[in-house]
């Protein structure tokens, strides 16, 4: 768009009456400046947008799909290959134009929302998108895509496959019908009025002007405020200075205190409260006499500041951005972590258990050896289940008095025949009679329970 000097005088300003309550007197700068400045930028609005949004989520949409956690993340890579799905408006791909296209497609445990779903960095350059990207007109999204399965939550019939009855957001029985999807495979993200995912849309905003001169086009702002016009040629429904922050509204309060028509400009005492000092005659009382070329340095200067702190912005912004998504694989991690802990937990109490069980059946045995009368009333099983009820130092204990009692017994030691075994009677020089059980010795049997309780040796 072609914008002449003649357009840039006509342009209505603001009244004087207006610009003292917010603002105050306005000073004058040279037409010839206008123009170069007007010429310089030209041609230098390329500014785009650096958008993320929660795109979907695991869960049931107002449309009545269900989308699964499997099913997104196995089309993950479908967003970005194999080329950049495209940012569209209202779903319109066959004769719309995109809006810019989605750089990055994440898959996250935990978004903004609470919700698990995709996250988009995508980047805005249509010029009519990023204002109302910035302005809140666009701001909740849909996707469109394509999927390998449709299963019918009521009779678990594929769609893609097979026929149902069953119709999504119908009620069957007490039970509203949806579609499950399967793999979701991405074809575009569009800007729409109502979201069937009502938190589906964007979460951050960032400004990216590598290609424009901002140095320029801010000087341009600056010069348009002081000499009234409070617009930028390509923004003209945006008051600049209402826009501007409080270190650029300084410098600009400071350089409008000037007298009409004069070839320096005047700098008046102000107050606290930012109004000028007046004399005893009611006039205002100058502080300092800033030439042009003074001028023209001090707008400079604050040119630069805006582009610093735009730029500091920017970073901030994609800081925060990478912070969220840090956080939300940092929050799946802690998930899986506490997921294993709970696991060996378990599986700890388990071994715990089985070893104590252990020890209880121990003891039982070293008192149905020595034929204690706690156990021989009754089975073993049973035994054991009572012992299973005393704590292990309890058991440790009543092992190690069993054992000394073992040791200590008064028994003659040496063999001792089954006394109901073959060649036990009075004949034992028959050879069929003979025992064929091997003799135990005490000795033996003895240490055949130091070898349960006693310390493991080694393998070699």
């Amino acid at each position: 768009m072609k914008y002449t000097l003649n357009e840039h005088q006509a342009k209505s300003k603001v009244s004087g009456k207006d610009l003292l309550e917010s603002v105050g007197v306005i000073g004058k700068i040279k037409p010839e400046t206008v123009i170069k400045l007007t010429e310089s930028a030209k041609g230098k609005s390329n500014r785009k947008l650096i958008v993320q949004m929660e795109a979907i989520h695991v869960g049931r949409t107002a449309n009545y799909t269900f989308y699964t956690e499997e099913g997104l993340k196995n089309g993950l890579t479908s967003w970005t290959h194999p080329y950049n799905k495209p940012v569209l408006t209202h779903h319109n791909s066959h004769n719309g134009e995109a809006i810019g296209r989605i750089l990055r497609a994440e898959y996250a445990e935990a978004t903004a929302s609470g919700r698990k779903g995709l996250i988009f960095t995508c980047e805005i350059t249509d010029p009519t998108a990023v204002e109302k990207v910035l302005d809140g007109r666009y701001s909740t999204v849909s996707i469109g895509a394509t999927t390998d399965k449709v299963t019918c939550n009521i009779c678990g019939t594929d769609r893609t496959q097979d026929w149902c009855e069953h119709w999504k957001g119908d009620d069957y029985d007490g039970q509203t019908c949806h579609y499950i999807i399967g793999t979701t495979e991405g074809r575009e993200v569009s800007y729409v009025n109502v979201p069937a995912d009502q938190d589906a849309g964007n979460i951050s905003v960032s400004i990216d002007d590598t290609g424009a001169d901002s140095e320029e086009s801010s000087t341009l702002q600056i010069f348009q405020i002081a000499e009234g016009l409070m617009q930028n040629i390509n923004m003209p429904d945006v008051n600049l200075y209402e826009s501007a922050n409080s270190e650029v509204k300084e410098m600009v309060d400071g350089l409008l205190n000037t007298k009409e028509g004069s070839p320096t400009n005047v700098k008046f005492k102000l107050d606290e409260h930012g109004n000028q000092i007046l004399d005893e005659h009611g006039k205002p009382i100058p502080e300092t006499v800033v030439t042009e070329a003074e001028l023209q340095t001090q707008l400079t200067e604050a040119a630069t500041k805006i582009t610093g702190l735009e730029k500091k912005l920017s970073e901030a912004q994609e800081t925060l951005s990478n912070v969220v998504i840090e956080k939300s694989k940092a929050d799946a991690l802690l998930t899986e972590s506490q997921e294993e802990v709970n696991r060996l937990t378990t599986e700890n109490s388990d071994l715990i258990e089985k070893s104590h069980k252990s020890l209880a059946e121990k003891v039982v045995d070293m008192k149905l050896t020595l034929r204690k009368t706690d156990v021989i009333a009754g089975t073993r099983e049973e035994a054991v289940v009572e012992h299973i009820k005393r704590t292990e130092e309890s058991l440790n204990d009543a092992a190690k008095d069993l054992l000394a009692e073992m040791q200590s017994t008064t028994a003659v030691r040496g063999t001792v025949p089954n006394p109901g075994a073959p060649g036990a009677d009075n004949n034992p020089a028959d050879p069929n009679e003979k025992d064929q059980t091997p003799n135990t010795t005490i000795d033996e049997a003895v240490g055949m329970f130091k070898g349960m309780f006693g310390p493991k040796q080694r393998k070699r």
